[in-house]
């Protein structure tokens, strides 16, 4: 395993309240194998709630925690982040992904986001919001990098990604030339950055015309259910297949 992977997934692992999520998880591998089992986070997060819950009280009770409302929300998009990125890891460990590949959680000041994917409007800057990073450790030249932004809601962040997406894909466009005049838009590409999201989709929301609208904008939109979904959406084990073909 890449040191910097290892790291996060010992990050992870060692959060005060992912031990009943890690269980659940690898029950359902058990269940369904490793593969498949990543199809199923949703469904994993939500089991772990009253084991999690526990674990929040008792730190209430000691006073290490004031607020557990505040927790409870922190913990849910945080849990998903951090289980996204062990589960993806722990594909790697069973040799069901390139074992080159980086996979970096919360990277926003890490330097391939500084460096190549900031966008210039103006006297201004916009950068993506990424909650995951993957790209090739030995072909960062000749390999895409994957950049995703990990929601449980749609609800507004969801959106900045995908306008990060719109403004690279004007500001790269030979045929937006007045546009990027009339906003100072201008990006040198460095990289070859593709943007994904994946979502918990614990209100169902992911299904509304609006929510489709803005999905399309996305290369990879990924639900951690299992089912068969209308494009773009695809359940979130379909990344197997997705890095296989990119990383070849």
């Amino acid at each position: 395993m890449l040191e910097t992977n290892q790291k996060v997934f010992e990050d992870v692992e060692g959060r005060y309240y992912f031990a009943p999520i890690k269980k659940n998880f690898e029950k359902k591998v058990k269940e369904v194998g490793a593969e498949k089992a990543i199809s199923f986070l949703t469904e994993i997060m939500q089991s772990s709630t009253v084991e999690v819950e526990k674990t929040i009280q008792k730190r209430i009770k000691s006073g290490e925690i004031n607020d557990a409302s505040q927790t409870r929300k922190a913990v849910a998009g945080n849990g998903f982040q951090g289980l996204v990125a062990y589960a993806l890891i722990y594909l790697q460990n069973e040799d069901l992904i390139n074992k080159d590949l980086v996979i970096t959680l919360k990277p926003k000041k890490h330097k391939l986001i500084e460096d190549y994917a900031t966008i210039q409007v103006g006297d201004d800057v916009q950068k993506p919001d990424v909650d995951l990073m993957i790209y090739h450790n030995k072909k960062l030249e000749k390999a895409p990098v994957l950049i995703f932004s990990m929601k449980t809601s749609l609800r507004e962040r969801a959106g900045q990604t995908y306008k990060w997406k719109l403004l690279m894909d004007i500001a790269t466009s030979k045929d937006c030339m007045q546009i990027k005049q009339k906003y100072g838009l201008s990006f040198e590409v460095k990289a070859d950055f593709r943007v994904g999201f994946i979502t918990t989709n614990f209100y169902d929301e992911i299904t509304q015309p609006q929510q489709i609208g803005m999905l399309n904008f996305f290369d990879f939109v990924y639900l951690t259910k299992s089912g068969k979904f209308k494009s773009p959406i695809n359940e979130f084990s379909k990344i197997v297949s997705d890095l296989k073909t990119l990383y070849k």
